[in-house]
């Protein structure tokens, strides 16, 4: 019997250096190694406990990052070995480790000599380094799987129920430690401790640090998510390293939930919250927010005069209902939505004719304030003719392109629709990037790796997208196709029929300007020229001789010359009425044909290709789910996504939208980013966020309920001043965090401080040339304005980027040096019809001139010291003006302006 005393892992791996692992020495080392591992339970299994492919093997090359995108999970694998992503693909991975390469990775004869083991461990080069110390656990495991014969086990045994994280939430201190410990659940019913099997990140660094044993430990004060991931199932927990300070935490009576929630994590990081904010930064809080612009200084005084105790409440109800609040949040629907997507070929869409008409009909309902389920609903199963006949949706056509005139009444027309067809009829809305659209807008889900491998940040496999996109494939592709009038008989014959009108037309139109019109036009130019020449001979007579026998003769004359030019312009105005008449039926008979959104009887099924080749799924299946949806043919299989979504435990739909809102008011969403709702990005205040959800919810989806529930909470109307203690804070509302003004409302801002506006330049496409930036449907001609929106961030709406952070809201330099800087500031403040100039002709003394520049601008009256500087400023310029210009374009340069606080 052998006895021996090794002590530590640290012992064996010494004892493991003096054995050699030359070729001839292998064989003898596995023996070794097989024996000793036995006989000591402390560094690996018992002899007598199998290792399992699926639940031992497939977790080490993921917890040694093997599987990896930047390893050999990449799309081409590394030096001609691939894996799956994250194990997508555990049958195809084991059939790669034995049968490829001559089966040299793996060999169960000879485990110690195995490709695989003597590239992880260092023993011969490897691109990736030393994945793992020989004698260590994972070589342990690796050695006595292969040494038994690198089998697969049963993979429904070894399917993952449930994994749990223990501690799930835990108060630390700097530099105090702590293990997490990680159960997994298996559906044979087994319960393993899983945890030298997982892989462990800390999102947040400085808070606190995690390493590969799942060691945790304190570094700063704050919260920090900890990610833990066996084999592709991520589970979350939180450590949270409290303020040390002598500070006493206030005594808070917090009777709204949004505030107790915030207050009892700040209570436990011991970061006492700010005081509320003045009355002043409330109403110009709420205004920027809620309306994107400035209040003007009579509403500003107005306000602070009031001293009704619930002034702030009535406040917000008021603007609820302004009509800016709507064009703010139209504006930002417009950019999830990506508004001006439109045109593919030959299909009568175009950025300039729709992007307005779909700005409008959200703008309708938004002022409607349906329920935001109703309001995807409409979205998401709109068709063009919303059950009407051919007829009615030929004249509704009809009128839109008739009202795309001065005035856009076709906006009107668009807006009273019960669906947003143009949805549909956007580029790539359809199909398996439509559904990636979906996914993003109203779901909170980032799908775009799951195109071609399992989503390295998320749980969602390539299958999982394929089977949600089934759920859409039947939603016509619009454009124009060769078989269109083979496929849509019923709209054919109307599109031959217009077709032939305006072919008949365009005939006409030709035979008339070829023929009589050349006739015409040559009687145009003789009509002028014997016109101009009579109009001066009738006009030398009467001044030099009024009763000359000729003069009436002559005027005789020019009568029948312009007579003559008003025939010629007559038959040139049929002319061009009947070339647009053409043209509009070229355009009704186009769109009717080749941009009709519609349901087709039978789709094709979701394929996607990438560099692995092409998958393909024959099977609908919602999100999150593992059984299919059966979808009878007469029935619309989206109907089941809406049901789906509006169940009240679905898991995305209603947090995606208030996430989203909530950080529109706090500059991050409780899961932030805000649209990357997932189990790798775990939510800040979990229990508020599902409160929040439910109170949506029960409430009817009422999206006003969800901007008055949060504006009206304390830690809404927090000072940007932090106190004491919490000045590092910049996650937990300590206070209001500051941020800078999006790209529209800043240029809004200017306007309305400066009593501006810009010449868009808008009239191509039949919009006012004078307009509020915020309302903008697209990018103007206007080149500052551009420049200015450009700078600031403003998203291009790219149906590719599925992502919030199209719209860019960092800060630079440069940002700040395009207000300082910029001619056309200087020329604002300058306009002579603008704000300054009439203040200046007002008949008050410099300190009211000054409060109200400072009203103008920073929504207050200025203290004392300020009041003084900008007097002194004033008196020492070479004129008043330019002293008050001077001011005018301090007050707009500085923080307080420029800054949401």
């Amino acid at each position: 019997m052998i006895s021996m005393n090794l002590g530590t892992s640290a012992t064996l791996i010494k004892m493991l250096d003096f054995i050699s692992i030359s070729n001839i020495h292998r064989h003898f080392l596995t023996t070794w190694l097989v024996l000793l591992f036995s006989l000591f339970p402390n560094h690996a299994k018992a002899a007598d406990e199998e290792v399992s492919y699926h639940k031992h093997i497939m977790a080490l090359f993921s917890k040694l990052s093997c599987n990896g995108g930047n390893c050999h999970g990449a799309v081409k694998g590394q030096n001609g070995f691939r894996l799956s992503m994250f194990s997508a693909d555990p049958q195809g991975d084991h059939a790669r480790l034995l049968y490829e390469t001559g089966g040299r990775r793996v060999n169960p004869q000879d485990p110690a000599s195995s490709l695989l083991l003597l590239k992880a461990t260092g023993q011969i080069p490897h691109g990736g380094d030393v994945r793992m110390h020989l004698g260590g656990a994972d070589y342990q495991m690796f050695l006595r799987w292969l040494a038994s014969g690198a089998q697969k086990d049963d993979i429904n045994m070894a399917q993952l129920s449930s994994l749990q994280v223990t501690p799930s939430e835990q108060l630390t201190k700097p530099r105090e430690k702590y293990r997490l410990k990680v159960q997994a659940k298996f559906a044979s019913g087994k319960i393993e401790d899983v945890t030298d099997l997982c892989s462990f990140e800390s999102l947040d660094p400085g808070v606190a640090t995690i390493d590969r044993k799942g060691w945790v430990e304190g570094v700063g004060v704050g919260d920090a998510g900890l990610i833990v991931r066996y084999r592709a199932q991520p589970i979350a927990a939180r450590v949270l390293v409290p303020k040390i300070h002598g500070i006493p935490f206030p005594n808070l009576q917090t009777a709204h939930f949004i505030d107790r929630h915030v207050v009892e994590k700040l209570k436990l990081l011991n970061l006492p919250p700010a005081d509320l904010c003045d009355d002043a930064t409330f109403f110009r809080r709420i205004h920027i927010d809620m309306l994107g612009d400035l209040p003007s200084p009579e509403e500003v005084r107005t306000f602070l005069q009031d001293k009704q105790p619930d002034k702030r409440t009535k406040k917000i109800e008021q603007l609820l209902v302004h009509p800016s609040h709507a064009d703010l949040w139209t504006l930002k629907f417009c950019d999830l939505l990506k508004a001006a997507e439109f045109g593919v070929y030959a299909d009568a869409l175009s950025k300039e004719q729709d992007a307005p008409r779909m700005q409008a009909w959200i703008h309708s309902r938004l002022v409607e304030n349906i329920p935001y389920d109703q309001f995807a609903e409409r979205i998401l199963l709109a068709n063009s003719r919303e059950g009407r006949s051919i007829e009615e949706y030929i004249r509704e056509v009809t009128a839109l392109f008739e009202g795309y005139a001065p005035g856009r009444p076709d906006l009107e027309v668009y807006s009273k629709r019960k669906t947003l067809d143009l949805y549909w009829q956007r580029r790539n809305s359809s199909g398996v990037k439509g559904t990636l659209q979906v996914a993003h807008a109203f779901l909170g889900l980032r799908l775009e790796c799951a195109q071609c491998h399992r989503h390295p940040h998320d749980n969602w496999q390539q299958e999982d997208l394929l089977d949600f996109a089934n759920l859409f494939m039947r939603v016509r592709n619009v454009g124009f196709e060769g078989d269109n009038e083979k496929k849509f008989p019923d709209i054919a014959v109307h599109f031959k029929k217009l077709n032939t009108e305006s072919k008949t037309l365009e005939s006409e139109v030709k035979k008339r300007k070829e023929g009589e019109g050349k006739k015409q036009d040559e009687l145009g130019k003789k009509y002028k020229l014997e016109s101009e020449k009579l109009t001066s001979e009738v006009a030398k007579l009467e001044k030099s001789n009024p009763s000359d026998p000729e003069l009436p003769k002559k005027k005789e004359e020019l009568k029948r010359t312009k007579d003559g030019l008003e025939t010629v312009e007559k038959y040139r105005q049929e002319t061009a009425t009947l070339e647009k008449k053409s043209k509009l039926l070229n355009d009704i008979s186009v769109r009717m044909m080749h941009a009709e959104s519609r349901l087709l009887p039978e789709g094709t099924f979701a394929k996607v290709t990438s560099p692995l080749g092409t998958a393909e799924s024959k099977k609908s299946r919602l999100l999150g789910k593992t059984e299919a949806v059966s979808v009878p043919a007469e029935s619309d299989p989206r109907v089941s996504v809406i049901a789906w979504m509006r169940e009240p435990t679905n898991p995305y739909f209603a947090k995606a939208i208030v996430n989203r809102v909530w950080a529109h008011y706090f500059g991050r969403g409780i899961i932030d980013p805000p649209d990357n709702l997932s189990a790798f990005n775990p939510a800040t205040h979990p229990e508020l966020l599902e409160e929040l959800c439910a109170g949506f919810i029960k409430n009817n989806y009422d999206l006003r309920w969800l901007h008055r529930t949060i504006i009206s909470s304390r830690t809404y109307q927090q000072s940007s001043t932090p106190k004491p203690g919490s000045e590092t804070d910049r996650t937990h509302y300590a206070s209001f965090t500051l941020r800078r003004m999006q790209a529209e409302i800043l240029l809004d801002a200017i306007n309305t401080a400066t009593s501006t506006n810009e010449n868009m330049d808008m009239k191509f496409s039949n919009w006012p040339d004078s307009m509020k930036i915020v309302q903008m449907p697209f990018f103007p001609r206007n080149t500052f304005v551009t420049h200015v929106l450009e700078t600031y961030g403003k998203p291009q709406r790219n149906g590719g980027v599925q992502c919030d952070c199209e719209r860019d809201e960092s800060s630079s330099i440069f940002q700040v040096l395009t207000i300082a800087n910029h001619p056309r500031i200087w020329e604002k403040i300058k306009d002579p019809k603008g704000r300054l100039a009439k203040l200046l002709k007002e008949s008050l003394d410099d300190s009211q001139k000054i409060e109200e520049l400072f009203l103008a601008t920073l929504s207050r009256t200025p203290n004392e010291n300020e009041r003084t500087h900008c007097l002194e400023y004033i008196k020492a310029a070479s004129s008043s003006e330019k002293g008050y210009q001077g001011v005018f374009w301090s007050l707009l340069n500085t923080r307080e302006f420029l800054l949401q606080h």
